[in-house]
């Protein structure tokens, strides 16, 4: 299993639509593969994040919150992978077909309450999304990656982040 990276990033975002645009940012720096593991409390911005991330890779149709299905699909430059583990218990991951989608090259995988694929093959590789509310529509993002090529990614999403806030 690859080790945590040293590597973290905050980004501070005061609107849903900055949190869309965060993500947009991730879009653009996006290979294909990357496995994004979204945590935090319900309200604090994951469902926007993967309604921005969708968007920013030419989704027509815009993600709803998952709760109620464990994936959901998003077509565009690359795919996103939806899912929403909220409601699986312990051991039920491997009913659900997530291993078919870890690593495609032509998607991207948004996991919504992954904590517990953290410590799993499929989550050795991972960039970690951890959503903090701040006060209002304001919220905190730290970001962290697990293994090289979700190293890179992060960094260019910083890059890109930057480049659009100036």
């Amino acid at each position: 299993m690859a080790a945590r990276s040293p590597f973290l990033s905050i980004f501070k975002t005061a609107l849903p639509a900055e949190t869309r645009l965060l993500a947009a940012a991730l879009a653009r720096a996006a290979r294909g593969g990357e496995c994004l593991v979204l945590t935090g409390p319900i309200g604090a911005g994951k469902t926007e994040f993967v309604k921005g991330l969708a968007a920013a890779l030419g989704s027509k149709d815009s993600p709803v919150s998952a709760s109620f299905n464990i994936l959901r699909t998003y077509r565009g430059r690359l795919k996103v992978f939806h899912f929403d583990l909220f409601r699986l218990g312990p051991g039920e991951l491997e009913n659900t077909g997530f291993a078919d989608y870890a690593g495609r090259s032509d998607g991207i995988m948004a996991v919504e309450w992954g904590e517990d694929i953290k410590d799993t093959a499929y989550g050795a590789e991972r960039l970690e999304l951890e959503f903090r509310l701040a006060g209002g529509d304001r919220r905190e993002i730290r970001a962290s990656a697990a293994g090289k090529g979700h190293l890179s990614a992060l960094e260019r999403m910083e890059k890109e982040w930057r480049r659009k806030k100036k």
